[in-house]
């Protein structure tokens, strides 16, 4: 009987032996990318040793400024490797090679989609080149500041960077375009907003940048906010700057990128006191309008068809036209799960269900209801103050050729004559210098601004007296 305890003692330790030593075999830094709609996707994953816990798991996405997502699940059965992260509803299953160098395998969609993954041992974590990322020392001070919007009491946490010396100084309020962005308006490992105010502040101007609602340290929920809410934000950020006695009360500006040109010139048109508006990559036609070049222009770049794009242009305008009309959420929901699925909604998996109607509940906020309908024209004719835009000749997000004369139409209607309208060549929509303009481009190009775009903004913010 001893003798049986102590052999099924030792089978047990051997098969935890055994175990650890497959476990310790994933331990350190993997590396692969895939190739999805035109653009390049990198995963690294970081395995480590827990005493307690066993192994350990994160997944960094640098393309998509994602870092240490948790990997919830580590099965390792043989030379076979299953790993699911549910923060981001997605699995890879994979094969360790014999050398232990690679583990080839699928990387699994929410959807079921499995695209081929090979992961690859390196020696260290990886990162993207961004070499005009600011480093200390730095001739300025920052701040960090938190404003609040006592219209609704939500709190906007922030950064104030503010040249050294006497004052007081200029100061511009950076406006992020559209989605859930923090204050640096991260993008694919670039940080545009932090560059900007770094170029900024070495200038002799202050910058005031913000998370926005319910991103970062900010309060408040982005999808339930509209354009007039966000431009009300910006609104208290200029009633915030004429407290700071390092400010010039006479020289404050907004400079929106995107979508964000719509909240500049909003708050613009309001206040009297704006000293006067940058606008990058800026529409001058409707969003809606916008949208659908984007759609064409976009998918070209990327290689699809003229059939292919037509046919997601037609299912867009179906879209569009049920959030703007059908008011009622359940009637519009129902609605949109016909055109999503093409009346098959009922026959469709549960994840195949789950993806559709996350996509639905996005388009049905009051942000999207209300942004879809927005005309940026109307807001830039009430702008009577100075103004700046920039566009790049390889902007497919904002095509340059349809909104520069809508821009340029609208300031006019308004009756505004102090306006500069420039269309930079060879940049994209995030005034990179770029080879196609393709959204694909934004992470691999190591540039955040062109030095172009840095000198034409701080040249004319400081030449406005």
């Amino acid at each position: 009987m001893v003798k049986k305890l102590i052999i099924l003692g030792l089978t047990v330790l051997c098969a935890f032996l055994a175990a650890a030593a497959q476990e310790s075999s994933l331990v350190g830094y993997w590396r692969g990318a895939i190739q999805a709609g035109g653009r390049t996707f990198t995963f690294v994953f970081t395995f480590s040793m827990d005493t307690q816990k066993g192994i350990q798991g994160l997944l960094d996405l640098p393309e998509q400024s994602e870092q240490n997502i948790p990997v919830d699940e580590i099965k390792i059965t043989g030379n076979r490797v299953y790993l699911d992260m549910k923060k981001v509803q997605r699995k890879f299953e994979g094969e360790i090679s014999a050398d232990k160098k690679k583990i080839v395998g699928v990387y699994i969609r929410s959807n079921g989609t499995r695209l081929p993954l090979t992961l690859e041992r390196t020696d260290s974590a990886f990162s993207l080149k961004r070499p005009q990322m600011p480093q200390p020392p730095y001739p300025y001070k920052e701040d960090p500041v938190v404003i609040v919007n006592k219209d609704d009491q939500t709190k906007l946490a922030g950064a104030l960077t503010i040249p050294d010396g006497a004052g007081p100084f200029p100061a511009v309020i950076l406006i992020s375009g559209s989605g859930a962005q923090d204050r640096d308006e991260t993008i694919s490992s670039h940080k545009p907003f932090l560059v900007l105010a770094d170029f900024l502040a070495r200038r002799g101007a202050a910058a005031l940048r913000c998370d926005d609602r319910g991103t970062g340290e900010s309060g408040g929920e982005h999808l339930a906010a509209t354009t007039a809410v966000r431009a009300a934000d910006v609104g208290w950020m200029i009633e915030y700057l004429l407290t700071r006695k390092e400010i010039d009360r006479k020289r404050i500006f907004l400079l929106g990128h995107s979508e964000g040109t719509v909240m500049a010139s909003m708050a613009a048109s309001r206040n009297p006191l704006t000293a006067g508006i940058i606008l990058l990559g800026a529409p001058g036609l409707s969003i809606e309008e916008n949208l659908y070049l984007q759609n064409t222009l976009l998918r070209k770049a990327e290689g699809a068809s003229d059939g292919a794009i037509a046919q997601a242009n037609v299912l867009q305008r179906k879209i569009f036209s049920v959030v703007k009309e059908v008011t009622d959420d359940e009637e519009a929901r129902t609605k949109l799960r016909e055109i999503y699925s093409s009346n098959m909604y009922e026959r469709l998996t549960a994840s195949q269900k789950n993806s559709i109607d996350e996509r639905i509940a996005t388009v049905l906020t009051p942000y999207f209801r209300d942004i879809i309908k927005c005309e940026p024209s109307i807001p830039l004719s009430k702008v009577s103050c100075p103004v700046l835009a920039i566009i790049g000749e390889k902007d497919l997000q904002c095509p340059p050729k349809e909104n520069i004369p809508a821009l340029e139409k609208a300031l006019r209607a308004g009756g505004n004559q102090n306006f500069r309208v420039i269309e930079m060549e060879g940049l994209n929509h995030l005034l990179q210098s770029s080879t196609s303009g393709s959204m694909s481009e934004y992470a691999s190009i190591e540039e955040t601004i062109s030095p172009r775009a840095l000198a034409a903004i701080s040249d004319w913010l400081l030449s406005i007296k």
